[in-house]
C-alpha cells in the first residue's frame, strides 16, 4: 500500500513536469546531385548533401519555471548525411546552449553558438537563403563564422527593434588568443581548420515589422593569436542589409565590409608563397561584398530567386560577379523540391570559387606551390554550376 502511494505521488509530479515542459526533436535531411565546371581536373559532377539547408538533427527544450520564465537548451549536430559523418569532428557543432527568457526582458544564453554565430541571423536577408551560391560565397565562407565559449544576451522588442550581442571567451591565460594550431597547407598561420580560435564578440541591430525586415551587424572572429590576420577567415565584418515585401515579391539588398589589419604573405604562406600568383597580389587585407536580388511567390508552392553577388578585394586581388537564380516547389510544409544555377566571374587576378575554397593558387597556376585539391578556378577563369535536390524538414 505504502509502495502504490509512493508510486502515485511520483506520477503526479511527473505529469505536472510534463505540463511544464516540452522538448523537440527537429532536424533536416537534404541530399541532392549537382555539376560543376572550371576545377583544376575539368567537371565534376557529384552527389551532395545540404546543397540547400546543411543537413542536421537536434532537441531543443523549454521548461515554464513560473513568472513568465523560461528554461531552454538546444543541441544541434550537422551531417553530411551522403556519407553519414558529422561536421569539424564536433558531434554538437551546431550549437550546445542552455540559457533563460522573458518576454519582458529578453533573453540569454551560454555554451557553443556554433552554426548560430551572430553573423548567420543574417541569412534572412540573402536572397538565395544561405543555399550553396548565396552572399558566402564570395568572401569563402566569412558569413558562416563558428563561435564557442560564448555568452549572448538578446533585448525584447521594442517597437520592432532588438539589440543582440555575443560574446565569446579564448579560455586562455590571454584575453584575445586561444592556443595557436596551424592549419594543414598554411605554414604559420593559425587562421584555417583545424587551428584555434582567438576571442569573438559582435552586435546586432535588428528593425523587423510590417514588410520590412533590416539587420545591421558588426562581429570579430580573431585567430589564435588574437590577431585580424585573414579577410576571409580571421577578420572585422560591418554588415547592413534589408529586405521589402511587396505581395508576392520580396526584394533584398546588403553590403558587406571585412577588414583584416594584420594579414600578410609571410604570415599566411610562410616560405612557400605560390610562385605563379598574379604579379603585384598579396593576401587581401580588405573586401566589399554586395547583393541584390528578389523571390517571386509564383504560387503558395512555388517559388523563383534571382540574384547578383559582387565582391572586390584589395592588395591587387581583383573581383568577381556571381549571377544565380534558384527555384523551389513546395511538396508540402516540410518538404521541397529544388534547384540553383550559378555563374562566377572572375577578374583577372581572381580565382573565386563557387565553393568557397581556401585563398591561394591552384596547381594549374603553380604546379609546385599550388593546392591540387582546390575548388578554385584558374586566375581570371569562371565557373559554372547547377544543383538539384530534395529537402524533408522534421
Amino acid at each position: 500500500m505504502k509502495r502504490l502511494a509512493i508510486l502515485s505521488l511520483t506520477m503526479g509530479f511527473a505529469a505536472a513536469a510534463n505540463a511544464q515542459s516540452s522538448v523537440t526533436l527537429y532536424g533536416i535531411v537534404d541530399n541532392g546531385v549537382q555539376y560543376e565546371t572550371g576545377f583544376a581536373g575539368g567537371h565534376r559532377l557529384s552527389a551532395e548533401s545540404g546543397d540547400w539547408g546543411e543537413s542536421r538533427f537536434g532537441l531543443k527544450g523549454s521548461e515554464d519555471i513560473g513568472g513568465g520564465t523560461f528554461v531552454n537548451f538546444q543541441l544541434e549536430s550537422r551531417l553530411n548525411t551522403q556519407n553519414g559523418s558529422y561536421a569539424n569532428g564536433s558531434f554538437f557543432e551546431g550549437q550546445a546552449t542552455v540559457g533563460m527568457s522573458n518576454d519582458a526582458y529578453g533573453s540569454f544564453r551560454l555554451g557553443n553558438f556554433g552554426a548560430s554565430e551572430l553573423l548567420q541571423y543574417a541569412g534572412v536577408l540573402d536572397p538565395q537563403q544561405t543555399q550553396k551560391y548565396s552572399f558566402g560565397t564570395l568572401v569563402r565562407g566569412r558569413m558562416f563564422p563558428q563561435a564557442a565559449n560564448g555568452i549572448e544576451y538578446k533585448t525584447p522588442s521594442f517597437g520592432g527593434f532588438t539589440v543582440q550581442a555575443q560574446y565569446n571567451l579564448t579560455n586562455s591565460t590571454k584575453w584575445n588568443s586561444g592556443n595557436p594550431g596551424t592549419a594543414p597547407g598554411q605554414a604559420g598561420t593559425s587562421t584555417g581548420l583545424g587551428s584555434s580560435q582567438g576571442r569573438t564578440d559582435g552586435v546586432k541591430l535588428e528593425y523587423n515589422a510590417h514588410q520590412v525586415d533590416m539587420q545591421v551587424v558588426y562581429d570579430e572572429v580573431r585567430d589564435g593569436n588574437g590577431k585580424f590576420s585573414n579577410v576571409y577567415l580571421a577578420s572585422r565584418s560591418i554588415f547592413a542589409a534589408g529586405s521589402y515585401v511587396w505581395g508576392p515579391v520580396t526584394l533584398y539588398a546588403g553590403y558587406q565590409h571585412l577588414s583584416a589589419p594584420d594579414a600578410s604573405n609571410a604570415g599566411y604562406f610562410g616560405t612557400s608563397t605560390p610562385t605563379a600568383q598574379p604579379g603585384g597580389v598579396g593576401l587581401p587585407t580588405a573586401v566589399d561584398n554586395g547583393w541584390v536580388g528578389a523571390q517571386w511567390a509564383v504560387t503558395p508552392a512555388t517559388y523563383i530567386t534571382g540574384a547578383v553577388y559582387h565582391a572586390n578585394a584589395d592588395k591587387g586581388n581583383g573581383n568577381a560577379t556571381m549571377y544565380t537564380v534558384s527555384g523551389a516547389y513546395l511538396l508540402s510544409k516540410r518538404t521541397r523540391l529544388y534547384t540553383e544555377f550559378g555563374y562566377l566571374h572572375n577578374s583577372s587576378t581572381s580565382n573565386l570559387g563557387l565553393n568557397g575554397g581556401n585563398y591561394g593558387a591552384i596547381v594549374n597556376d603553380d604546379p609546385v606551390n599550388g593546392n591540387a585539391s582546390s575548388t578554385n578556378p584558374n586566375y581570371g577563369h569562371g565557373q559554372f554550376g547547377v544543383f538539384a535536390g530534395m529537402a524533408t524538414q522534421f
